[in-house]
């Protein structure tokens, strides 16, 4: 039985599985939930925005842009309402993606679809044995994802909402941090602002050190503002698989043959590559471990120092 648990599995962020109901949250009334479908692709999504209240009509907001939003929209906005009405931060709008489905083996199948730039045989045959021979199992997605982001979801946001999407942010964990940081290294210019935890660093046989290597081939630059951070418990790739009991059988497998990295070390490694590069348009401060964080918990800490660091009024 697929169980809550096995959102952390391959590196997915721990998320309720299933549509959240906007209706049960406290800031319904300030959050429309809408569906639409990709025109390139087809693909079908939910999306949830927060406009903070007494917005004026001619306001132009900054916006994040949330990934996982059927689990992490109520608190991330939750967090956007406390720092805006502490003072800590302007008002900001939340546009939040994610699923019109009703299955944890569905929001399973779609984010790996949608998150992830290329193949990996392995950890979707693990999918596999988690979600049973339903679902259809793809991967290698993520240009579609973004190109249904730029051209159909931010479009219809600025018709609909006071947005400045030249002052967007897009914030992911795990799978969702893998996609981001494949949108920073290959289309920059889709975000001001990047807020990305416990990024999967082994997908694809190390897909994002090629991926760096090849931008700092054809570029001097990357124009961005980066906020790069991991638990400080995620020191094994078990620790963030975390499968129970029964599965425990195929986390052996998957560990075994990747040797059980550090995935602390392997992120500090590529943001040394990265800092070695010293683009003079890139704002990154360093990685930010947060000491006592697990996998799936580090992303409370992450949501606030990102919101701080890109809207933060003493910035």
């Amino acid at each position: 039985m697929i169980r809550a648990s096995l959102m952390a599995i391959l590196l997915l962020a721990s998320t309720p599985a299933v549509a959240s109901d906007p209706s049960r949250s406290a800031l319904a009334a300030a959050a429309t939930t809408f569906d639409m479908s990709s025109r390139d692709s087809g693909a079908d999504h939910r999306i949830h925005v927060f406009i903070p209240p007494e917005t004026l009509p001619d306001a132009r907001l900054p916006v994040v842009y949330l990934l996982d939003a059927d689990g992490h929209f109520p608190l991330f906005t939750e967090m956007v309402r406390v720092l805006i009405d502490a003072g800590d931060i302007p008002p900001v709008a939340v546009v939040g993606i994610g699923y019109p489905v009703q299955s944890m083996a569905d929001t399973i199948t779609l984010r790996l679809r949608d998150y992830t730039p290329a193949g990996d045989a392995p950890h979707a045959a693990l999918v596999r044995k988690i979600v049973g021979e339903g679902p259809e199992i793809r991967d290698g997605g993520a240009d579609a994802f973004l190109r249904f982001i730029e051209t159909d979801l931010k479009p219809r946001i600025a018709q609909r909402y006071p947005v400045d999407n030249t002052n967007a942010a897009l914030v992911g964990h795990s799978l969702g941090g893998l996609f981001g940081l494949h949108v920073l290294l290959s289309h920059p210019e889709s975000f001001r602002y990047y807020g990305l935890s416990s990024p999967a660093i082994l997908w694809s046989d190390g897909y994002l050190l090629t991926r760096e290597g090849d931008w700092a081939k054809q570029h001097r630059d990357l124009r961005a503002t980066l906020f790069l951070g991991v638990g400080g418990k995620e020191r094994t790739l078990a620790h963030v698989l975390a499968l129970p009991p029964e599965l425990k059988a195929a986390e052996t497998e998957i560990v075994a043959r990747f040797g059980n990295p550090d995935p602390v070390a392997q992120l500090a490694d590529f943001e040394t590559r990265l800092r070695g590069r010293a683009y003079p348009g890139l704002r990154y401060p360093g990685l930010k471990i947060f000491d006592g964080e697990s996998h799936g918990g580090v992303v409370v800490p992450a949501f606030n120092a990102e919101l701080l660091m890109f809207f933060g009024k003493s910035q």
